[in-house]
């Protein structure tokens, strides 16, 4: 199959021989499709391509690659994204041993495009914004490529937003690439859920074959799937036909087959990156060294296992919490996860009723600490009995300076009436904080969610980014049942998330505070955190 004119098409047999010349070496000089995954996600034509496995499978290089079959063509416009700017560091390190021959790379901060000689263009951009930001980004945009790199982090209304802009009036090959490692929670799980087996491996015998499918809704749960377009069309003869206009025939197009996307799933696994195997063979021993789930996910791409129940909190619903207005009225309130420093931060959100308001971010010695909490206390104009702090570990320090603020026990009980509701005071405080996300009954402040942030594990991140990177942590035991909800472990968190999670853990202490205040019912059975209608993978 030639994509582009006057590129010399080679024998199956001269590439390979061109790839056994290189075998034992590092040749940066000679890129060429590694055999296995690579070749497989290269070949294939299909609208949506999704390319995931392992950690080191090659998945980001090929996602480089697939420009370069449309390079030579005036009218070429590609699109490669990541969750923030400074993500797309490595990609387009790739994309630069791969495509400065072909034209000149605009570094600008703002424009990171790719300007090649025959006219074409590839850009590198973020998707990290809130949605109605990112929609004007993109309104009225049109590529014929569109990548995306860890596709897991996208929520499933951007990627849909992308979808409409995956098109060109010159008559190239329309698609979209998304690559990942396993990820359980996310909603790419349940798209590609047909190429996975029950015990979360890809099945072999379905690596690579096309399937199709409508996407209704704003869900995955809503995506109408078959192996024929016609099948497709027949479980939404009803959707379609409105949509259908004759003179679409008049063009050529049938109705069956216009409104269907094909799809297909790639299994990348390290050990078919023998290039990466053979330039660094410490990497493997790395992957191994991981916990259980990290190791299943990153090593043996496993899309099932996970240590801890579902996520309570999805992408979407922080996204919505993020976009929320103003939830106005309200007492002040301060809740702080203490730290000093040496270890992780100090976070201090300020609330007005249910509406975050500002956040105070440390790391300084007690002494310091302790001065700077009680002129922040009083600069927000909080009265101390309503400052809540992390008792627990390094907040004894705090107890004689706060005589009359409220310390938050970690493992403390809860109520006799609570009881066999909820397994301590803090799993009853995730549960209630978790509930007013899904229910968007909170906001903050925009500005804040700009603002950057350093701590262990992390550097200079938007705090967007740390929220929704956090929101992890708050997710059921799995064999919690019979004690009610009992909110997963600090040591099953920091797995999850990366780091400690230390400002999603200060904003849900805040709610020690509505404890005894018109309590809800008994939570639902595990995992029915909402209704059940509104259940999904995001």
């Amino acid at each position: 199959m030639v994509f582009s004119k006057d590129i010399p098409v080679l024998s199956y047999a001269s590439v390979q021989a061109l790839r056994d010349k290189d075998k034992d070496i590092i040749n940066p000089n000679r890129i060429i499709a590694q055999a296995g995954a690579q070749e497989r996600m290269l070949a294939q034509y299909a609208d949506i391509i999704i390319g995931g496995g392992s950690r080191g499978g090659s998945k980001s290089w090929s996602l480089v690659m697939e420009g370069l079959k449309d390079i030579n063509e005036p009218a070429f416009s590609g699109l490669i994204v990541r969750n923030e700017r400074d993500d797309l560091t490595q990609v387009i390190d790739y994309s630069t041993m791969m495509y400065s021959q072909y034209g000149n790379f605009n570094r600008s901060r703002d424009d990171r495009t790719w300007n090649f000689t025959n006219g074409g263009k590839l850009r590198f951009s973020y998707y990290g914004d809130n949605l109605e930001d990112f929609k004007k980004r993109f309104q009225g945009k049109q590529y014929n490529y569109i990548g995306i790199d860890e596709i897991t982090h996208i929520p499933y209304e951007k990627f849909k937003y992308l979808v409409t802009c995956n098109r060109n009036g010159m008559g190239l090959h329309n698609r979209i690439w998304g690559t990942c490692n396993p990820d359980p929670d996310s909603w790419v799980r349940k798209f590609i859920d047909w190429w996975i087996g029950p015990d979360g491996y890809p099945l072999p015998e379905r690596d690579c074959k096309i399937r199709y499918c409508f996407m209704d809704g704003d869900s995955p749960d809503t995506i109408y799937w078959g192996d024929t377009p016609e099948e497709v069309y027949a479980q939404c003869k009803d959707i379609i036909d409105a949509l259908w206009n004759e003179k679409y025939a008049e063009l050529g197009y049938d109705k069956k087959r216009m409104f269907v996307k094909s799809v297909t799933f790639v299994r990348a696994g390290l050990e078919e990156n023998l290039k990466l195997m053979l330039s660094d063979p410490n990497y493997l021993a790395n992957l191994a060294q991981q916990s259980d789930e990290q190791r299943s996910r990153d090593l043996e791409g496993n899309w099932n296992f996970k240590s801890a129940g579902e996520d309570m909190i999805k992408l979407l619903d922080m996204e919505r919490f993020f976009e929320n207005p103003k939830i106005e009225g309200g007492k002040r309130y301060a809740s702080c996860d203490i730290a000093f420093e040496g270890g992780d931060s100090l976070v201090m959100w300020l609330w007005e009723g249910f509406h975050i308001k500002d956040l105070y971010v440390c790391r300084y010695d007690s002494k310091t600490t302790i001065r700077n909490v009680k002129a922040k206390l009083q600069e927000w104009g909080v009265l101390e009995e309503n400052f809540v702090y992390d008792l627990n570990g390094l907040g004894q320090a705090f107890k004689g300076f706060f005589p009359h603020a409220k310390p938050f026990n970690n493992t403390a009980g809860v109520e006799p009436k609570f009881k066999g509701m909820y397994r301590d005071l803090k799993s009853q405080c995730a549960y209630l904080f978790a509930h007013k996300i899904l229910d968007v009954e909170l906001s903050i402040e925009p500005r804040l969610l700009t603002m950057r942030f350093s701590g262990k594990g992390f550097t200079n991140v938007p705090l967007r980014q740390i929220l929704l990177k956090e929101r992890r942590a708050i997710r059921p035991e799995d064999d919690s049942s019979d004690k009610g909800f009992s909110l997963i472990k600090k040591k099953t968190m920091k797995a999850l998330v990366g780091h400690s999670p230390d400002y999603i853990e200060a904003l849900l202490m805040r709610f020690l505070f509505e404890i005894g205040k018109n309590m809800h019912a008994r939570p639902k059975g595990i995992p029915q955190y909402r209704k059940a209608t509104s259940i999904r993978f995001i």
